[in-house]
Parts: C-alpha cells; structure tokens; sequence
C-alpha cells in the first residue's frame, strides 16, 4: 500500500493565526498617515531647482515631524523604537562600506548618462559656485535624513512587529513610487536601493546608516556630474 501524507491546509492555520491577532489598528493608520504625508510633499513641496530650502524644509517638516510628533504625544513612544538610535552599529557600518563599495563604480559609469547629467545637480548654482555646492550637500543631508527616517525608521519599525522582514518590501513600494519623476534609470535603481537599505536598517536596528550611506551615494553623484560638465 502507498502510504499518504495527510493534507495540510495553509490557508486555514494562517487565517487561525490571524484570528489570535489583535486587529492592526496602529499599522493602518501608520499606513494612512504615510500615504497622506507623501502625497502632501509630492503636490506641495514645489521644485528644489526653484524653491530648494522650501523644499527641503517641507520634506523634513512632513516626513520627520509629523511622525516623530505622532510617535511620541500620540503612541508615547520613543523615537528610538523607530531607528533613531546607533543600533547594531557595527552590522550596520559592515553595511555601509560593502555597499560604498559597490556604489563608487556604479556611481562613476551612471555620471555619465545623458538623463542623469541633465537633471543632477538639482541646485544648478553648484556647478558654478563651491559656497553653493556645499550648501548643496548640507541641505540633501537635511532631506535625505527626513527620508530615512520615514521609509526606514518609521514606517519599517511600524510594520517589522507585525510582518517581519516582509516589511523590508512594503516600505520599499512607496520608495519607488516616489522616485517617478526622477529619470527612469534612477527609479528602477530604487528598487534595489529600498530593499538593501530596508535590509541594512533591519539587521542594523537603525536608519542612521542607511541615511549617511544615501547622503553620501547623492553627494558623489552631484560631484561626478559637476565634474563631467552638464549633459547633452
């Protein structure tokens, strides 16, 4: 006689799982929250080649404060829970100089293509001025660190507890998204940057790697394409 293994249904041990769940009611407002706040800076937060400390200013008052403000009078919870702490430094610092690494020699090959020398650097006073090139610098490091801290420390943080390393993929959607005016190259990249940086900021327990690590591949793109001379 055959011997047969009794049939297992997935399905209903997941949706038994699920049940003993309490509802995800902090998720989804976390993910409300996020969809209005990206909305509001893709609509409201105008070009950085016109306006670039509005700009920036907004993206860190929308995508910073209003999270940090939700988590602690809202959640009275601390920020640390979300990514703002050194974390697992030394997991995270592995991270950084593998992908550096990595990035240098893609950075200097993507310098060269029309699309992107053509649209970096977004402050067009830096190419011709080196006070407005490192204003440049300072101001990406304002912004991307608002950036990270809502992709991989605030939402991450929200969902990890309840998905896991799923999480890591859900925060990495929206990312993209927001990279649809960008050149079409720069907005395939983002995929595999969301999910290495989301995968950094999960082992590492921290997003301040993933921001020195996204300010520092923005600042050598600019610099590259400065130094190349605009596109055609």
């Amino acid at each position: 006689m055959d011997s047969q293994r009794p049939e297992h249904d997935y399905a209903e041990d997941f949706s038994s799982e699920r049940r003993r769940m309490p509802p995800p009611i902090r998720e989804s407002a976390g993910l409300i929250l996020a969809t209005i706040l990206l909305a509001v800076v893709y609509y409201h937060a105008g070009s950085p080649r016109e306006a670039m400390f509005r700009w920036a200013g907004l993206n860190f008052l929308v995508l910073f404060g209003v999270p940090a403000l939700l988590i602690k009078l809202v959640w009275r919870e601390s920020l640390s829970s979300y990514g703002l702490r050194w974390g697992r430094a030394r997991i995270w610092g592995k991270y950084i100089l593998f992908f550096g690494l990595v990035l240098v020699p893609v950075l200097f090959a993507a310098s060269y293509l029309p699309s992107l020398r053509s649209y970096y650097p977004i402050y067009e006073q830096a190419r011709f001025e080196l006070g407005a090139r490192l204003l440049s610098v300072a101001v990406w490091g304002v912004y991307f660190f608002a950036w990270e801290f809502f992709f991989r420390g605030f939402l991450l943080s929200l969902l990890t507890l309840r998905y896991g390393a799923f999480a890591i993929i859900i925060q990495t959607v929206p990312f993209v998204m927001m990279h649809f005016a960008k050149p079409e190259v720069e907005t395939f990249a983002a995929v595999i940057a969301g999910l290495a940086l989301g995968v950094m900021c999960y082992h590492g327990k921290s997003f301040l790697g993933a921001w020195l690590l996204h300010w520092g591949a923005a600042t050598l793109l600019d610099q590259l394409v400065i130094w190349h001379g605009p596109g055609p």
